[in-house]
This record gives structure tokens, sequence and C-alpha cells, in this order.
């Protein structure tokens, strides 16, 4: 997959500009507050359809202005055009100039992996933060685990008005149940599946980075243990009797895939409580290439990879093995304030743009 082009109208401090992409690596140049982070922004709403630093789309429309508009070109076997109307009161998607209805439909038709600074906050996240990161990464690639889980919070928010009610109808309660049960046994064997081919390849890019050799792993906590379709609703039903009364005291689930969580460990000790800030930021770093690799087992197809402000806090070291294991390896947009040392490690020099002022500019000397 290969972003060609990319067109923004009343995007955040953005009027209006029309970025082109090349294969391999480009570089957004320029101070802090400028605009290159809301570049980056808009691609991840037009693969998710949900901003990653705010929670109402209409934050992203200029001061002043009705609406936004995005656009994306991308080459995925054939080209096409994905887009976006952000309105005050609602937002319009489409795939080649054509309204989609359902949002399952958009996500994931432009597949884009993020770092960010704030990412780092997963190790102090409340679990509700760390599901939230898992269940749109899993999304991206299944539109089959949206379905089921969207169903699954339904079918919960129900359980638990149920709950409330003064007389509770307990024949009610176990119609809901075996619905959430075959919905939560999709959700786990996804979920699994997730976990384990992240966790194939998360120690060989944190070792590459860090060139240390360690062994970082993703545990999930899931609610039962996850194995034949028979033992897992078998020990959903025990769980949703064992529980039953204490849902009726408090009115609400107490049990379910709703509550499940998932941490890392380094040299079989947790991360958020061992390692320093430098190793966590390594390991969420090697996280977004075992994403890359996800999504290649996942859907067969390549994602673009976006590194927001990465650099900075990397000494010269881990910028150039980070700069060797980005040649050549996927179409890369990374944010800077400078040109530091590591890019002469490049194989073919970036393509720059210089941001200012939500203007975009292409460097002089670029490679055409």
């Amino acid at each position: 997959m290969i972003i060609k082009e990319l067109k923004l109208r009343n995007f955040r401090n953005i009027s209006s500009c029309t970025l082109k992409f090349k294969e391999g690596i480009t570089v957004l140049l320029g101070q802090n507050a400028q605009g290159k982070t809301n570049i980056l922004e808009s691609l991840v709403f037009l693969s998710t359809t949900r901003s990653h630093r705010l929670l109402y789309d209409q934050q992203m429309i200029q001061d002043d202005k009705e609406l936004c508009n995005l656009e994306c070109t991308i080459l995925d076997e054939k080209e096409k055009k994905i887009g976006a109307v952000i309105y005050q009161k609602g937002k319009t998607l489409l795939i080649n100039s054509q309204p989609v209805s359902k949002s399952s439909d958009f996500i994931g038709k432009l597949n884009v992996v993020l770092f960010s600074p704030s990412d780092l906050e997963i190790f102090d996240d409340s679990p509700k933060e760390r599901r939230r990161v898992m269940d749109i990464e899993i999304g991206k690639c299944s539109s089959q685990y949206m379905f089921h889980l969207s169903k699954y919070l339904k079918l919960l928010k129900e359980r638990n008005t149920c709950l409330k009610m003064n007389r509770v109808d307990e024949s009610y309660l176990v119609v809901l149940e075996n619905q959430m049960i075959e919905c939560q046994i999709q959700i786990l064997i996804e979920r699994k599946k997730f976990f384990e081919l992240c966790n194939q390849t998360i120690s060989k890019f944190y070792n590459f980075l860090s060139k240390q050799n360690s062994l970082i792993e993703m545990v999930y906590e899931s609610c039962i243990e996850i194995t034949s379709l028979d033992q897992m609703k078998k020990d959903l039903r025990e769980l949703y009797n064992k529980n039953k009364e204490k849902d009726l005291l408090y009115k609400m689930t107490s049990i379910g895939i709703h509550r499940d969580d998932f941490y890392f460990i380094m040299n079989g000790k947790k991360v958020e409580m061992f390692c320093s800030q430098g190793q966590k930021r390594m390991v969420i770093l090697a996280l977004k290439f075992s994403l890359v690799e996800y999504i290649k087992r996942i859907e067969n197809k390549i994602p673009v990879l976006l590194l927001d402000d990465v650099l900075s806090e990397l000494d010269s070291q881990k910028r150039i093995n980070l700069f060797k294991l980005l040649d050549n390896y996927c179409q890369t947009i990374i944010t800077t304030t400078e040109l530091v040392e590591g890019f002469d490690e490049l194989k073919s020099m970036p393509f720059i743009y210089v941001v200012e002022n939500g203007q975009m500019q292409a460097k002089e000397g670029n490679n055409d």
C-alpha cells in the first residue's frame, strides 16, 4: 500500500494543501506547532475514522469554518481515493467519491501504523485505554472483529440496564449472556492471534534497535483461557453463573472481555515496573514494527508507517539503527524539527517537505 497524494482543506491549521508522496521515506521538517503532526493525524483519521489526539471530530475543523475536507489517493493493487468531510454535526466517509454508510466498510482501507510520543502512556494508562489500542489495531484488519465487538458492547449495555431494574428478569439475562458468549469467543480468538503474531517479532525489532539481547513479550490477561470453542463456551457460562449474585448486587457486569488487559514483560519482568523511559520508548517502537508485520500477515498488504517526533529522544546510535531498519522497509512519513545525524545512513535520501504555519513546501534539492 502506497499513499500517492493527500489533499486537506480547513483541517486544523491547514487552510489548503496538496502533498505528493513517493515510496520510501518522506520527512516533514519544521519547528513545533507548525502543522507536521496534523498531517499524520489526517492520515490516522482516514485509516480509523477517529483522531488519535482529540475526542470530538469537530475539533479538527479550522476555526470559523463550517467543515473540513480530507482526501487521500492510495495505490493498493489498483488506485483508489478515500476521503472524509467533517461537519459541525457529523461526518461523511467516501470511497472513490461515493458515500460509505458503515464505518466498518471504511476502516483499514488506508492502513497506517503510528508512533506518537504519547504512546508511552500505555504503560500507565487504564486497562480501558490499552483495550482501545488493541481493538483499533485488530479492527483495522478485521471487519468481523469490529462487528462482534460492537454487538457485544450493545448486549453488555442491555444486560447492565436489565441488572438495574427493580425486578430483574433472570431468564432474559440468560438470553443476553448466551449471545454475549458467542461474540466473546470470536473476539478472544482474534485477540489471541494478535498477541501471538506480535510476539513473534517484537523481540527481534527491539534487539535490532537497541543492540541488546532481550526477550520482549506482550501478555494478554483474558477472562478465561483461550482453548477450544466448546470449552470456552462452558467456561464463560460458568463465569456468568458464578458471578450472578455479585452482578445483581452491584447492578453491573463484572466479567467478560470488556475487563481484559495486557502488559509487556522484558526478560520475565514487567516493563512498566522495571524499565527506564528509554527502554520503554524502544519497546513501543519495536511494537510499531511488529504491528506492520502483523498487518502484512493478516492482510497480505504493507501498511504505511508514521513516525511522529521519534528522533528527538533517541541517541545517535539508535537513530542510525532505526534508519538502517527503515531502508527499503515500507513507505514511511517522519516528522522532525531538524535533519539529525543518521539520515545519511539511508541508501535513498528522503523527500523533504518544510512545514511552516500550516504551509508545506518541497525542500530545495529533493530528488524527483
